[in-house]
């Protein structure tokens, strides 16, 4: 019974010390499905951009005239790109589809799970949204989990206008719950590369959290400023 028990206790030691390294594992592995998605997202922008003129995916999120500098736009919430599609933009065409969802709406992508990341904890995941992708019409609105900048760092739409490595997609940044992943993002760049952004001693998500009352839009603007600074080879 002692050699039992301890063989027991043996067993449980090991166990907690292996979940973990398994968890570890579990979050790598979604991390390389969500850097898959944004690939996959960055292909359907780049035939989008073909087809209208180099241009990217328009949002009723961007302001109305294109800026030759980033730092003169107006505010706007650039955090609300996460909507792709809403009963509220009745001026849309295409079902109402903006920004990404103009990749879904105009068949670039025909999987609606590409737009959510596996890690998401938070309120958009696609197990919540399944039901809305697949009856559209008596859906309010859609909502993912991927932040959409629209513009380069220059305030151009035109694709190739924008610095290859600027940040033109990322994890979503609206706020410290809804982050997808703990100490970083996956960020797409124009150049339709995806490469990880380690927030080291979490910078962007703390101050997120600790700005919650500033303006949101300048708080996003800039945590894109810092992702434009991503170092090393992109994946």
């Amino acid at each position: 019974m002692i050699d039992l028990l301890v063989s027991l206790v043996i067993v449980g030691v090991l166990v907690a010390l292996m979940l973990p390294a398994i968890s570890m594992v579990r979050e790598s592995t979604r991390r390389v499905i969500c850097a898959s998605n944004l690939r996959q997202i960055g292909l359907g922008v780049s035939l989008y951009s073909q087809d209208w003129r180099e241009h990217l995916p328009d949002s009723v999120f961007l302001p109305a005239a294109p800026s030759q500098n980033a730092a003169t736009l107006p505010a706007y919430e650039r955090m609300d790109t996460v909507w792709v599609s809403s009963e509220e933009f009745p001026e849309l065409g295409d079902k109402r589809w903006d920004g990404l969802g103009l990749l879904y709406g105009r068949e670039y992508i025909s999987a609606s799970s590409i737009y959510y990341c596996p890690s998401h904890q938070g309120n958009f995941r696609y197990d919540d949204a399944q039901d809305d992708w697949m009856n559209r019409e008596d859906t309010d609105e859609i909502v993912v989990n991927y932040l959409y900048r629209g513009t380069g760092p220059n305030g151009s739409r035109v694709l190739y206008n924008i610095n290859s490595t600027a940040a033109l997609i990322t994890d979503t940044l609206r706020s410290y719950e809804d982050l997808n992943h703990q100490g970083g993002f996956n960020v797409l760049q124009a150049g339709l590369a995806v490469d990880w952004y380690d927030d080291i001693g979490d910078g962007i998500a703390n101050e997120l959290l600790a700005r919650s009352g500033d303006d949101p839009s300048n708080t996003v603007q800039d945590a894109w400023g810092r992702l434009d600074e991503i170092p090393g080879e992109a994946e």
